[in-house]
């Protein structure tokens, strides 16, 4: 793999295409119009691949990529790609009703190419997979998940408990514990222990948990970024799937989930979602708007 910073004015058009897509704005023209990387602002430089993405010659070369092992080419020719993708946005569900029959690791392995496309907000890559085919093992955890569920519901009725959680959890996610999890728990964990319900694992025959090193920067929105593509990808397959904010939870406070699920000791766990084939086929779409669009 080449490992120099390199213009090679040889194949070089000077279009100027990888001055302008740098966002860093490492690469320059020099005074004689020929290409070049500032050498204040290379160590600016985070891989991100925009440079040699761009070049139609193959003329930039930045440490640690190539052109070989690293890119692939892009088939920019697909007619009606926008009704393609409207489409698909506009039939894709949170499905939680699944058939219980095991997800191919073909189509798993799908899903998760998709995932590894998916941008992180600052390169490089944070996001960590662990993809959970084995049913037995999602049962498995089951009833430790309900224990931490219980404990929890009993914190947040305490009143001193509770104002350890509001301070650790922060604002939003305790008025979610507050407002949503807590009357949900309270209605739903008896049917859950009895086995009548499953509110949590929704019976799915596969999951995959997004997970990244704490002392990593920015890695939370690389991860929720990652779960979209995964859903995506899990639709346009002709699987179900569904973001599951009840499960990470549970697997990051409870050591032995963590170890059932292999999680390293330094990763957190953040977003999780679970796939398999639907049950059902909806019939329609639902509308949604925002609380508010302005055009400034």
């Amino acid at each position: 793999m080449e490992s120099n910073w390199l213009v090679n004015q040889e194949l070089c058009k000077r279009c100027g295409s990888c001055v302008d897509v740098c966002p860093n704005r490492i690469i320059q023209f020099n005074d004689e119009g020929h290409i070049f990387f500032r050498e204040d602002r290379k160590w600016e430089c985070f891989q991100c691949g925009h440079c040699m993405a761009i070049c139609s010659t193959k003329a930039v070369q930045v440490p640690e990529l190539s052109y070989e092992n690293d890119f692939y080419a892009v088939d920019d020719s697909q007619d009606n790609a926008y009704r393609a993708y409207d489409n698909l946005i506009r039939t894709r569900r949170a499905i939680r009703n699944f058939k219980q029959k095991p997800v191919p690791r073909a189509l798993l392995e799908k899903v998760v190419d998709a995932i590894q496309l998916a941008p992180p907000g600052f390169p490089p890559c944070k996001t960590e997979l662990t993809i959970v085919q084995d049913m037995a093992l999602i049962h498995q955890a089951q009833p430790m998940m309900i224990v931490f569920y219980e404990k929890l519901v009993k914190m947040l009725k305490h009143p001193i408990a509770k104002q350890f959680i509001k301070k650790s959890a922060g604002r939003e996610k305790y008025i979610t514990l507050q407002n949503h999890l807590l009357p949900l728990m309270e209605e739903r964990l008896p049917d859950l222990k009895s086995g009548k319900e499953d509110t949590i694992l929704r019976n799915a025959p596969a999951m995959i948990l997004f997970h990244a090193n704490r002392n990593t920067e920015n890695y939370r929105a690389d991860l929720y970024i990652a779960v979209t593509f995964g859903l995506l990808a899990a639709h346009a397959l002709g699987l179900g799937a569904t973001a599951m904010d009840i499960i990470p939870p549970s697997i990051e406070k409870d050591t032995t989930l963590r170890a059932l699920f292999q999680i390293p000791a330094e990763n957190e766990v953040v977003a999780s979602m679970i796939l398999g084939f639907p049950k059902y086929k909806y019939q329609r779409g639902i509308k949604r708007e925002l609380p508010s669009i302005q055009w400034v």
